[in-house]
Order: structure tokens, then sequence, then C-alpha cells
């Protein structure tokens, strides 16, 4: 928005607004004059405070507009004196305020997101507003549940219960003033800004003492109606699948997607594009789709930028509902590309066609055999989770990845490039209705349409975990996004309160999202955060206690039942407690009965939630696991089982890794990754109010 089409209110047309709804404001009256002042002052009762009032002054306190504590009417016409002269060539007025007593300072405000629509934001004001930038922000609308939230999450929270000598403020009043101007930006859709500061908190009541209100003017947004999610339906399982610029040649593109097809299995037909070829790969080859004897419901473009258009115009003659484009140079490449993009959207709009791209390389479905990217692929095992990246990379690099290490199977993936059309939110409500998908992964590195998104979140949320990477947390994040999709990356500390009102679970770099993934889709949910611990070294025990203290998880104490039978295998002398140090045990009783029979007597533990197993791997480690574990499992459907290791050999880790996931149970290269997984999982079991407590 252009500054021109701005407002600033003035102080007092501020707290007039706001006091209209609900918030409490310190009592002030605007004087026209100097007399008026005077009198109004007089009425208040000293001491008071002069501020000028001028939209034409928006910085008055550096300026030389604001005095405070005056004490009587002798000051107070000093002060007129000294303002009239300041500002004698500006319009202005007076505001006379009474002066507030001394309480705990906050800041309270709300801005309008340019992608996720109104935020409210809450912080201790003073020096903690100015150096350690104490602040909470939510989404509106807000409760006044979650508004108390915000303000017990202030890292000054105790000065707000009440420290030492001094007693806590007004909770409920501070709570309420949040809600009303969640409540605000909600109707007021011109407002952009709102900033109350000082907000004065005391053991009863509170006061806004200063505030600045922003407004813009007001824009209709017409934004168009949603396609239906089952519109997504061909990208994933077409009945006839066209590439326009297939490819003889093995190295390129149109070639390698050919194979990838073939070799995945593909259930529909594969009809390459190409005019100067007659047949490829031992297949029909056709010079158009509209040449193409019977339907086509999905093509994908791989030819140069100025082709593009004619292929789309081709498309649309044949009727084929579902593109997707691999071709780049559109709004990853700045305002031209912009411009193209729009238009060419524009074009696949009027003729009815969903396009995923531009700059996407499509989509994998292993039950359907579908494998459109640009990459060699090996056939990659089914399962159940599906990610939505916005970057070819998890139809490549990551792909390939995933087909040899199998840390899950996967349902579906969608590399969505610069969101012409397809968007994260197209994605997210048809696989939250996806019977195949249990588990969902989504990369963004920004969101179209915030409010669409947040419903789609929360909807799939309720049915199933979504794990979610964001990239752009830093400025110089954020500005590369625009030079790779042309994404608008939007506030991280805004898309934390969108994954917080969601259900989105966040990771914060691609180790711990594949990692959680792993998690959920392997294990069952937690009941809650308690999870014991045993490692065959000493240092697994301190750096799982370590990690559990950084991300929330108790390790309960042993029952007496526990270590009872905990010193079937545990010498007498040797020292028991959670996390168990299994060496001594495992000296006289060798890995596999040590470690089966210390994880049954920790699953059994009626208050463990969950179990940790660390190995560090040796020859000596290496056992029938399904032997050792397959019974103590069994009677603990219920519980998390999670392994991690440190060291061995590729050899060695293969054995855990394949032994235990053929058990259902993920192993992670150490203990601090384990624990952060586990985490997640009891952050989105609280979430579906499944925890104890």
């Amino acid at each position: 928005m252009k500054d021109e089409e701005i407002r600033t209110l003035n102080e007092h047309e501020g707290a007039c607004l706001l006091g209209q709804w609900g918030v409490p404001f310190i009592p002030g009256e605007l004087a026209p004059d100097a007399t008026t002042a005077i009198r109004a002052a007089a009425g208040l009762g000293f001491p008071v405070a002069l501020k000028v009032c001028s939209e034409g002054i928006p910085h008055k306190t550096e300026s030389g507009g604001v005095v405070l504590n005056i004490p009587d009417a002798a000051s107070l016409k000093d002060a007129l004196r000294g303002m009239e002269g300041r500002f004698a060539g500006v319009p202005h007025d007076f505001l006379v305020q009474k002066m507030a007593e001394p309480g705990v300072e906050l800041i309270v405000g709300a801005r309008r997101d340019p992608v996720f629509g109104p935020v409210v934001l809450a912080g201790m004001g003073g020096i903690f507003a100015e150096v350690f930038r104490d602040t909470a922000i939510e989404l509106a609308p807000l409760t006044r549940k979650a508004a108390l939230s915000m303000l017990e999450g202030l890292r000054g929270a105790v000065l707000l219960k009440g420290f030492r000598a001094q007693p806590g403020v007004d909770l409920a009043v501070v709570a309420d003033t949040l809600v009303a101007v969640s409540r605000l930006m909600l109707e007021r859709t011109d407002i952009l800004e709102v900033d109350i500061n000082p907000f004065i908190a005391y053991p009863k009541g509170a006061v806004a003492v200063d505030a600045m209100v922003r407004l813009g003017v007001g824009r209709a947004h017409t934004g168009r109606k949603h396609p239906d999610p089952s519109t997504v339906a061909p990208f994933f399982k077409p009945r006839a699948f066209a590439l326009i610029g297939a490819s003889r040649s093995p190295g390129k593109g149109g070639n390698i997607i050919l194979r990838n097809l073939v070799k995945a299995g593909f259930q529909g037909r594969i009809i390459p594009i190409n005019p100067s070829c007659r047949e490829i790969l031992g297949m029909p080859s056709y010079a158009s789709v509209r040449e193409v004897p019977g339907p086509v419901d999905l093509a994908m473009i791989v030819i140069p930028k100025a082709a593009v258009p004619d292929a789309i115009a081709d498309c649309a003659a044949k009727g084929v509902t579902n593109v997707i484009l691999s071709t780049g140079g559109y709004s990853d490449m700045g305002d031209s590309g912009v411009h193209d993009q729009e238009a060419l959207m524009e074009q696949a709009r009027r003729a009815g066609i969903r396009v995923m791209g531009p700059n996407s390389i499509g989509t994998l479905n292993p039950s359907a055999g579908m494998a459109t990217s640009i990459v060699g692929l090996e056939p990659i095992k089914k399962g159940g989770v599906s990610i939505i990246g916005q970057s070819g990379v998890f139809s490549s690099g990551w792909g390939r990845w995933i087909a040899d290490v199998k840390p899950f199977g996967l349902a579906k993936v969608a590399c969505i490039g610069n969101k012409g059309d397809i968007n994260e939110s197209d994605l997210l409500e048809y696989l939250s209705d996806d019977d195949e998908t249990t588990t969902l992964g989504m990369y963004l590195e920004g969101v179209v349409d915030g409010g669409r998104f947040v419903r789609a979140a929360a909807k799939a949320c309720r049915k199933k975990p979504v794990v979610v990477l964001k990239s752009g947390r830093s400025e110089a994040g954020a500005a590369a996004i625009a030079s790779h999709t042309g994404s608008l990356a939007g506030s991280d500390t805004v898309f934390d309160a969108v994954c917080r009102r969601t259900g989105l679970v966040r990771a914060h770099d691609s180790e711990a999202f594949f990692d959680t993934l792993a998690a959920f889709e392997a294990l069952p949910l937690p009941r809650g955060n308690r999870m014991g611990v045993l490692s065959i070294s000493g240092m697994g025990c301190v750096v799982t206690t370590d990690a559990a203290e950084e991300y929330g998880i108790e390790l309960p104490g042993l029952r007496p039942n526990t270590l009872k039978r905990l010193r079937e295998v545990m010498p007498v002398w040797a020292p028991v407690r959670n996390p168990i140090d299994t060496w001594s045990a495992i000296e006289q009783h060798g890995s596999k009965k040590t470690m089966s029979h210390i994880a049954g007597c920790l699953l059994d533990q009626r208050d463990m939630d969950a179990v940790l197993i660390i190995f560090v791997l040796m020859p000596e480690s290496i056992f029938d696991i399904e032997e050792a574990f397959s019974g103590v499992l069994a009677r603990h459907p219920h519980k998390p089982v999670i392994v991690s290791y440190y060291g061995g050999t590729a050899k060695e880790i293969a054995h855990i890794h394949d032994g235990f996931m053929a058990l259902g149970v993920p192993s992670y290269p150490t203990p601090e990754r384990a624990v952060y997984a586990f985490s997640r999982m009891v952050e989105y079991a609280r979430f579906r109010g499944l925890t104890r407590g």
C-alpha cells in the first residue's frame, strides 16, 4: 500500500476509537487552545500530561510535543507557551491527560499481516520491549483463554503474576483488552495497525496511556471461487498422461520422465508428444496433444517458454483438464516473469485447466506408478507419507534418498513450484481426505492465501499430523525466496502463530522434518510426555537428559516394582535410575537379554508413555531384533518405542534400521534427534487432546 493511502489518526482520535471497543484509557480532554487546556486540567486534577495533538506531528515525543508530570496551573501555562512556540506553523490541538499511576508497563497492539490477516501482539513494556523484545503474537480472533496464554508465555510473566513484595496485575483486564483489539481488527478491515504503548496494568484494572492507529484505504477483495479438491486428483492418478517435449535423448528431461513412468509401472496410458518423432521408447509419439486418439486428462510441458502458450492452447482444444508446467522463467524471474505467469494462468483458467507450476517437476504416486521427476528414480516403497514441496528436490534428490534408505513409504508427492494455480491449500484440502495419506509433510517458502490456508490446515490437522518445514526464517532467507519461486514469505513469527492455531507441527530444518515424519508414520501417538530411556553408554544417558529438558520431555523416576525386576539383570552395586546405563548388565547377560528385559520393564511401568533404546553399534550388539523385541512391543502397542545409536559400520547401521523398521520402530543416528521427534509427537497429541493432564 502506498504512503498516500495510509492515514494515522491523532492520539485523541485513536483513543476515542479504541475506547468505543472496550480499551480502557486514561482520562483526557482535547483542547483547541491554552485557555481550554487549563480548564481541562483543573477538571481532571493535577498532575497532568500535556501533548500536542496533530496528524502533522507523528513523532511528538522526539519533537518536544510531550510534557509529563505537570504539577500545577503555573507549570501548565509554561508548558503551553513552549509548545505554542515550537509548533506555531503546524495546525494543532492540545491533549490534556491525567497522569497515570506507576504500574507494570505493557505493549498491546495489532497489525494486518499481508498473508494471514489480523494478528494481535502482547508484550512487556519499557526495557523489556527495547532490549529483550519480550512479545507474543497470535492470530485473530482471540479468545480470553488464548490471550491469557499469551501473557503467561512472556518471559516477564513473573512480574505480571507478582514478584517478591509486588502484587500481580489484573490479568483479566489485560486479556479482555487484547480480545477487544482482536475484535476491532476483524470488524474494521480498514485498520492496518494499532499500537498501545504504554498500557499500564495494576492489581485492579489497567489503562492505555498512548495509542497509534493507522488506517488504509479499503480495497475490495474479489477472490475467485476455489475449485473443488477433486480437480487435483488427475495430478496423482491420470488415466492418460501426455508428455509435451518428450525426447529420444537419454540425458534430457523429456526422456527421463518417460523412463521413470515405465520403471514405476504407470497404470495409465503414456503418450509422448514430439513433432519430430513417431516413436519414443517403443511408444507411439504424436505431433500435438489434439492428434492423440482418446481422452487425455493430464499433460506435462517440458518445452521452452516461448512455446508454452501454444501448448496450453493445444491442451485446451483436446479437453485436457490438468497440466504440469515444468518450464521456468515466470514469477521466479521477477516482475516481467510475473506478468507472463499471470497471462498464462488466465489463459488456462479460461480453458478450465488446472496448472501445477510453472517451475514444477510434478508428482509421485507409487500406488499408481506415477513419477514425473526429471531425475532418474528407482521405484519407491508405498506408504502413508505425502509431501507437498515447493521445490523439485523432493522428487529428485530426496526422492532418490527415500527410495534407497526407506525411512518411510510414500503415498504422494507434489512439487508445486511457483504456484501459479495449484497451491498448498489445494493440496491440503485434497490430501486431508485422501485415505492413502496418513502423515503429511509440507515444505513452504510462502503461502498464497493465508485465510484459506489456515482453514485447510486446521481441517487437515484434526484428521492427521501435518509437519511443516518453512524457509525464510531470516530476512536474508526471505529475500532469497523471491529469487527462487517468487513466493511471499510472510512474517516468521506470524507463521509460528498459524502453527499454534491450526495444529501444524513445525520443524526448523530438513533433518528434523524427515525425522518427525518417520516418527509419526511408524508410531502410535503418545498419551503423555514421559519417557523411559536405556542406553549401553553413559554418554547416551547424559545427552538424553539434556535433550529431554530442552524439548519438554519428562524422565519419570523408577517405581519399586520396576526396580525389583531390573535387579534380575542389573548388578546390586550398579546405580539404577532413569535413564538407565545398561553396560554393567550387558557385561553379565549380553546385549539381547539385557536390552529386551529392561525395555520390557520400562514399558510395563504405567507412567512411562514411551521408551528410547540407545545402542552403541559393534559386533557384540548384533542380534536377532525381532526375536528380542517383538513380544515386548506386542504387549504395549499404544506406547511409542524409538531407537537411536552411536557409531557402527554401514552393515551394522542397516541391521538396526531394517530390523526395527520391520517392527514399526524408527531409528535415529543420535538420541537428541530421537527425543526431538518424540517431542513433536507430544506437541501434536496435546493439540488433539490425547495426552494426560
